[in-house]
């Protein structure tokens, strides 16, 4: 109650008990002036603890009415003003007390709350996996931004509250959510991107039991990667199945030829070159091999020295000269001298050289040509041969491991030299490429930099 209310209560019992003295002091004979005085003492003898204790409920109730208002503040979320405005006293000071230990604690425990939740937010972000959190209506609760680059959309960046089948349009990816919504847990496999940037999703769904917000969560694992280096181990293993083949097949056949009687001396003395033959392009294959895995791996430590590449490739030609090859070797340019590993250089153009030579044909003519190009700052070395060039769409293949134009892969070799001395050029910061020329035949382009 309010001091006016409990005022005006206080003043009609006073009346009352004051009128019923002085009535009965009347009736006793009592004088008039004795009457007035009797009723105002008793006036005050009631008035004056009625005031002061009307005017101590109206400060008692002001305090509770600011500590209830206060108390609503903070379930409200109102931590900015610490403590209260009055000096409490007695149990409302306790009351008091209490209740700012409790806005205390509640702040604290809020901002502990926003803190774990900005971490939670960033570390959602910045996996590597992609993550959607739905409710149990179907509406995303939670999606990071990796998410949004497996969908190939730059614009899904506010997700929250959309549905699944707006954002994701593949019946996989809603059916195995709409599963887990139902307590089903699934794995599997789906395709996201375009055919020319197709990328392999392997997607993981589960219910989320105990929460009031999220009911199943689905993790996107791009698995492109694993994929593309297991058929690469596949192609590996099938070409250097195919590789070893025919070398064992002519092994074996020498041998068990040799394990028969009546053989003339001169036909052994074949059959042994024969096994030696084949038994040298085994080597030669795991030789060239181990050097491949070496130089992709990174352990090579090229010895960077200013050579010159007209030297080099001139000994190159004056080298295949010697050992007989009928093909002749027109090199044109200036020497260029630039900081290369020089034996590392001289590998690569043997083995492009040596590609020359065996898709030029007998007694061809393979045109070298080194010059300068200054804008790039690189020197730039052509390779050209009068052979059948390479079909166009096998042109990016052409550097991979194993790979031959001739599929019947009768031209000797191990198939790998190509790929030696593209990771070699590269190792070296420099490029290669292959392209046909007009005139026919194929022309092999390496970019070495003039500066390391």
């Amino acid at each position: 109650m309010r001091f006016g209310t409990l005022f005006s209560i206080a003043l009609v019992i006073a009346l009352m008990l004051a009128g019923l003295v002085t009535g009965i002091m009347w009736r006793a004979g009592a004088s008039p002036s004795t009457l007035v005085i009797a009723a105002l003492a008793m006036l005050v003898a009631i008035l004056l603890p009625s005031v002061i204790s009307a005017l101590w409920s109206s400060s008692r109730s002001d305090d509770l009415r600011e500590l209830t208002a206060r108390a609503r503040r903070i379930i409200a979320g109102d931590f900015d003003a610490s403590g209260v405005s009055r000096n409490h006293t007695g149990a409302l000071a306790e009351h008091a007390r209490v209740l700012e230990d409790l806005r205390a604690q509640l702040e604290r425990h809020q901002q502990e709350a926003a803190e774990q939740r900005a971490v939670m937010t960033e570390i959602v972000a910045s996996i590597g996996e992609g993550l959607l959190a739905v409710s149990r209506t179907g509406r995303i609760v939670v999606a990071n931004r990796r998410l949004a680059e497996m969908l190939d959309d730059a614009h899904l960046t506010d997700l929250q509250g959309r549905s699944v089948l707006e954002v994701v349009r593949k019946s996989a990816v809603v059916t195995a959510i709409e599963g887990a919504l139902r307590g089903q847990a699934s794995r599997e496999r789906v395709t996201f991107g375009t055919a020319a940037n197709e990328r392999q999703i392997e997607m993981r769904t589960f219910p989320v039991e105990g929460s009031a917000e999220i009911a199943a969560v689905a993790l996107f694992i791009d698995v492109s990667a694993i994929v593309r280096l297991q058929r690469i181990r596949q192609d590996f293993i099938d070409d250097f199945s195919h590789e070893i083949r025919t070398p064992l097949a002519g092994i074996r056949s020498a041998s068990e030829t040799l394990d028969q009687e009546g053989l003339r001396a001169e036909d052994e003395q074949q059959l042994r070159q024969v096994m030696h033959r084949q038994i040298a392009r085994i080597e030669r294959l795991v030789r060239d091999l181990s050097e491949l895995n070496h130089i992709e791996s990174g352990q090579i430590v090229l010895r960077r020295q200013p050579a010159d590449l007209r030297a080099i490739l001139a000994e190159l030609c004056e080298e295949f000269e010697r050992r007989g090859v009928r093909t002749s070797f027109e090199l044109s340019g200036e020497s260029t001298i630039i900081p290369v590993d020089a034996g590392r250089v001289q590998q690569i153009f043997t083995n492009v050289l040596d590609n020359a030579i065996k898709h030029g044909g007998e007694e061809s003519r393979v045109t070298i040509e080194i010059s300068e190009d200054a804008r790039r700052r690189e020197a730039v070395i052509n390779v050209s041969d009068q052979g059948p060039g390479i079909p166009d769409a096998e042109l990016d293949r052409i550097f991979n491991r194993f790979y031959r134009v001739d599929r019947s892969r009768s031209a000797p070799g191990t198939g790998l030299g190509l790929a030696i001395a593209k990771h070699l050029v590269l190792a070296h910061g420099g490029t290669i490429r292959a392209f046909n020329r007009p005139s026919g035949g194929a022309t092999f382009e390496v970019r070495l930099p003039v500066q390391p």
